[in-house]
């Protein structure tokens, strides 16, 4: 593949395992992976003692996350469990928490094949014998060689809401769950939903009002990722933000790793991805920079960095 390859977040490639790296002033070991544009790229070795990964094997990869300044995460494939199938695993115990509108929510601990535990949402225990019983769970998703799981029968009642589209929220209640705040919404079907009030504490949103927010996604315990309109900027829409720096760094691979921080309305930072003449300048101090509004993520603007020389 050629050099120039451009990875997005959801794309599956072969990577290479070339050697081992013991990170400066760490104990952290790291594979070095040779990519299919044929950089290098580091995985932690820790996370996944369990896949048993040897230098010079080829293994499928995930791009997981790529942050504002352009640097790469990868999610390995586990050996066993895929992503979306339901798997057997034996049940260790029953925990009960409290959810975040105050109602107990019951968790069965399951064991995988490796012997390691994780947790599962269930809506009741009757039939479930500790230490004998199996539960059909769904993996949502594997993050650092963890599995989320779910039980698809019990997520798909509350997704009721279609993915993309705006609704109207009406604010409830704030409240505490786990020492962190939360907007407590009611959508127009009656379900309940949160939100951290700290990531839109500048929206001046407050209990007995009504919003319209975007539904982004489900997460795999069945609860919605929910988006506020923002009171000001538009998505698709290009807008001026302050310049508050530049920062450049060399990698361990000697490559130049750049980002560009700006500041929003609500003089929020937000970090973006330079251009390559912006990094070639040894004096670049604009007052603002052109960003087009990709999308919002817990009240800040994702940008897209269209200034031009």
């Amino acid at each position: 593949m050629p050099d120039e390859i451009i990875f997005k977040e959801g794309q599956r490639f072969q990577f290479t395992i070339s050697n081992k790296l013991v990170l400066p002033g760490t104990d952290e070991v790291n594979f070095i992976l040779i990519g299919p544009d044929q950089k290098k790229y580091l995985l932690p070795e820790l996370f996944y003692l369990n896949y048993h990964l040897k230098i010079g094997q080829v293994i499928n990869c995930t791009i997981d996350k790529i942050n504002c300044s352009g640097k790469i995460f990868l999610e390995p494939d586990h050996p066993y469990y895929k992503i979306g199938e339901r798997y057997d695993f034996l049940v260790l115990r029953i925990t009960e928490q409290e959810s975040f509108i105050g109602k107990p929510q019951m968790v069965a601990w399951v064991k995988d094949l490796h012997g390691l535990e994780w947790a599962c949402p269930i809506d009741k225990a009757d039939d479930i014998e500790i230490g004998y019983s199996h539960l059909a769970c769904r993996v949502d998703r594997i993050k650092k060689g963890e599995l989320v799981l779910s039980l698809p029968a019990m997520t798909s009642r509350f997704m009721t809401l279609k993915t993309g589209q705006n609704y109207t929220f009406r604010i409830q209640d704030i409240k505490t769950f786990l020492n962190e705040q939360f907007y407590i919404l009611k959508d127009t079907i009656g379900n309940f939903h949160r939100l951290p009030v700290m990531d839109f504490i500048h929206y001046g949103m407050k209990p007995g009002q009504e919003i319209e927010a975007t539904l982004v996604k489900y997460k795999p315990n069945g609860e919605c990722l929910i988006e506020p309109i923002h009171p000001y900027y538009k998505i698709g829409e290009t807008y001026p933000f302050k310049f508050v720096g530049l920062e450049k760094t060399i990698d361990l691979f000697g490559r130049v790793e750049a980002v560009i921080t700006v500041e929003d309305m609500f003089q929020q930072t937000v970090k973006i991805k330079p251009q390559d003449w912006q990094v070639r300048s040894e004096i670049y101090h604009p007052e603002q920079i052109s960003c087009l509004v990709q999308r919002f993520k817990k009240g800040r603007p994702v940008l897209i960095n269209v200034e031009s020389v």
